[in-house]
């Protein structure tokens, strides 16, 4: 009976160690807009082939890591990122005025004026974040030339907002926000291309991927903007594709290491060549002709406030980064520049 008892401690000793190295040795797994275009023209959103994006992943042989170590204490006790929530954006916009001290949220009456008490943040401008209070609600003037510029600014009626802390851009589109809506930890640092004379060049690797991904020439593109994400910055192209027929696209393309998201803009020429997305656009896209509002980190990915310039005015608009592509959110505004 004792002979027995002992060896089914010792079996039961073997099981439990057993136990404990296949822990130890488990594997861990790694993390891996209504737009402004011409009317009739709907964004698409190209899913990206998993095949196609996938590089080797890094060992712990590479890194020099052990399986089994643990993460740092610096890391354990790293602030958690914080994030925006789309849900609680309104549509709320304006525009800066020649001193950059004011920033007018146009409208015809003042029926918004409960909401516009609340707003308190202004961003725009690659990023850069004010703080506004209202200041009153402006009625405006015959003396109006109907177009939403700095030079126009007290002939508009509209909300006029106080710039608190800075100066806001001259003439440069502001989203008006509540900064209880608004987490600005969760904005990325943007740095607009310095260079947008220059295009990639056949040989540069995004280039070569968009190309095997579409699988349509490229007649033009660029980079925009440099957005800092860690681990990693993440980078954003404007791509416009060889004309096919009367087929057009370009597409807005934001990459994060070997991984990229297409928000597509198809257009078919009709009657008129020289309006494809914009009027008097040419059916040609530019660099010049889109800017960033923001960029900011959500639970499902990026999300940006882009401006897109054409000749009679620049419309501005939300995109939310999903899986391989973006969707619209809704949330968009458009001033009327049209030159005199």
């Amino acid at each position: 009976m004792l002979k027995l008892f002992r060896m089914t401690v010792i079996v039961l000793l073997l099981v439990t160690a057993g136990c404990n190295t296949q822990e130890k040795d488990s594997a861990k797994g790694g993390q891996p807009g209504r737009s402004p275009a011409a009317a009739g023209q709907t964004p698409q959103v190209t899913p990206v082939s998993p095949e196609a994006a996938l590089q080797p992943a890094v060992t712990h042989e590479e890194t020099g890591e052990a399986s089994g170590s643990k993460p740092s204490v610096e890391a354990s006790n790293a602030v958690p990122a914080a994030f925006l929530d789309p849900a609680k954006l309104s549509s709320s916009f304006g525009f800066a005025d020649s001193s950059g001290k004011r920033i007018l949220a146009a409208s015809d009456d003042d029926s918004r004026l409960a909401e516009m008490e609340s707003l308190n943040t202004a961003i725009g401008n690659n990023g850069r974040v004010f703080s506004v209070t209202l200041e009153k609600w402006q009625p405006g003037s015959a003396d109006s030339n109907g177009r939403d510029m700095a030079n126009n600014f007290a002939n508009l009626s509209g909300y006029v907002f106080t710039v608190e802390d800075g100066k806001a851009a001259s003439d440069e589109t502001y989203y008006l926000a509540n900064s209880a809506e608004l987490d600005r930890g969760s904005l990325l640092a943007v740095k607009p291309s310095a260079d947008n004379s220059q295009q990639l060049d056949a040989d540069n690797p995004v280039r070569k991927q968009i190309l095997a991904l579409k699988k349509r020439h490229i007649q033009s593109i660029w980079k925009l903007a440099d957005l800092s994400e860690a681990p990693e910055d993440l980078h954003l192209y404007v791509v416009q594709f060889v004309r096919q027929n009367t087929n057009m696209l370009f597409s807005l393309v934001l990459q994060k290491g070997p991984e990229l998201s297409f928000m597509d803009y198809p257009a078919e020429i009709r009657d008129d060549e020289y309006s494809v997305w914009r009027v008097d656009d040419g059916g040609e896209i530019t660099p010049g002709m889109f800017s960033l509002l923001f960029a900011a980190r959500t639970l499902n990915g990026v999300a940006l406030g882009v401006n897109w310039w054409g000749a009679e005015g620049v419309n501005s608009f939300f995109l939310l980064q999903q899986n391989a592509g973006f969707k619209e959110m809704g949330i968009e505004y458009g001033r009327y520049t049209s030159p005199l």
